[in-house]
């Protein structure tokens, strides 16, 4: 009882602490601005999707990838699109957190999307074939045994290791 009513207090802190954290955000440094994204991460309510897509686009790539780490974790049905969309960073780090953040949804229409991500560079390559792994959709199956036959034994192994998490029925 205690615990609970401990974390139900961070609870109401935390959205005592929301208009802070967004003016943080926004006019913060980028020590600060990193730092409310991760706080706006333990924060339950609506109000975070919206600054957290804002921080998808900016122009500082490690707020860019603590963005997409956070809204990976929340997995909100409506940030998955956004997050498809900023696949196109030219940033390795930032695409690898975004295929990460893929794995924490549960959408049919992901193999296709995270497929083109197992043909980059290594770093993105991994992250999608995991991702695809904690997906565990059935749909991931032909692209994880294509990455089977990829030349770099590390692609191969946690292919082999992502296809034993799918659910496939028989």
């Amino acid at each position: 009882v205690r615990e609970a009513a401990g974390t139900a207090l961070d609870l109401l802190e935390g959205l005592d602490n929301l208009p802070q954290l967004l003016t943080q955000l926004t006019t913060g440094d980028r020590k600060a601005r990193i730092a409310a994204v991760y706080a706006l991460g333990r924060i339950h309510s609506s109000k975070i999707f919206l600054p957290l897509l804002e921080a998808l686009k900016s122009k500082d790539p490690d707020l860019r990838t603590a963005a997409a780490r956070i809204l990976g974790e929340k997995h909100h049905p409506k940030t998955l699109a956004p997050l498809v969309n900023a696949l196109d960073d030219p940033e390795i780090s930032v695409v690898t957190e975004i295929a990460t953040a893929l794995g924490q949804f549960s959408d049919p229409r992901l193999p296709k999307v995270l497929d083109p991500l197992i043909r980059r560079e290594e770093q993105i390559a991994l992250a999608a074939i995991d991702a695809l792994g904690k997906i565990g959709l059935p749909e991931g199956e032909d692209v994880l045994i294509m990455a089977l036959t990829d030349s770099r034994p590390s692609l191969r192994s946690h292919a082999a290791t992502a296809l034993g998490m799918l659910r496939l029925t028989s």
